[in-house]
């Protein structure tokens, strides 16, 4: 095949899995519009939370496989996967009342990784600067870490509501918010592994 041709077909491709992670998303809020658990529309049992859960996960794999590609990325794949697996964790505080606990070993990992490679930090975040992966992992990280905490604020949904106010609407929103943003982390993470293992090939084939 064509070198040219199969990188649009290998594009066109992901365009269309991650349509479909989307769409996926649009099942989960459906649903949990429809179905009252025991915390409520939206809430730590909902299949938008379970999701956010998956794609955390998830995220913390695709940077740990990524680093097996890529020498140089990987104090910050490394450091990033540490990251996310401790978002993982701090998804569960409402049923794990000691979950703080579990993020103890995680934050000494993430401090050892961080002086063990500090003289390489640089040299991996410049190197991913250059990555279109980039976009994806900070556009979603934006979208999930800031805009959904401000949009979910209570004291804007009473103003925008006023007597109507329902804290499901509000949980909807931030939630599912929040969810879009890990997704776009997630489509960032198999961006990142796609590129790391394309030019891991392509330094093989020199």
């Amino acid at each position: 095949m064509d070198r040219n041709i199969r990188t649009i077909a290998l594009f066109t491709l992901r365009v269309f899995l991650y349509a479909l992670v989307m769409i996926l998303l649009n099942f989960a809020f459906f649903h949990d519009a429809q179905t009252i658990t025991s915390t409520g529309k939206f809430g730590e049992n909902s299949w938008t939370e379970i999701l956010q859960e998956i794609f955390l996960f998830g995220l913390g794999i695709l940077m740990l496989v990524s680093s097996r590609y890529d020498a140089v990325l990987k104090p910050l794949t490394y450091l990033m996967s540490v990251f996310f697996f401790m978002a993982f964790i701090r998804e569960f505080n409402n049923q794990i009342p000691w979950w703080f606990y579990l993020e103890i070993p995680l934050i000494l990992l993430f401090t050892g990784l961080l002086i063990n490679y500090r003289k390489k930090i640089l040299a991996a975040v410049y190197k991913f600067l250059d990555n279109r992966a980039l976009a994806w992992l900070v556009i979603g990280f934006l979208v999930t870490f800031v805009f959904s905490r401000l949009f979910g604020r209570t004291a804007f949904w009473e103003h925008l509501l006023e007597a109507d106010y329902n804290r499901w609407a509000k949980n909807a929103a931030e939630e599912g918010i929040e969810l879009l943003g890990y997704a776009l982390m997630f489509i960032g993470g198999v961006e990142l592994l796609v590129e790391s293992g394309k030019r891991r090939r392509e330094n093989g084939n020199r």
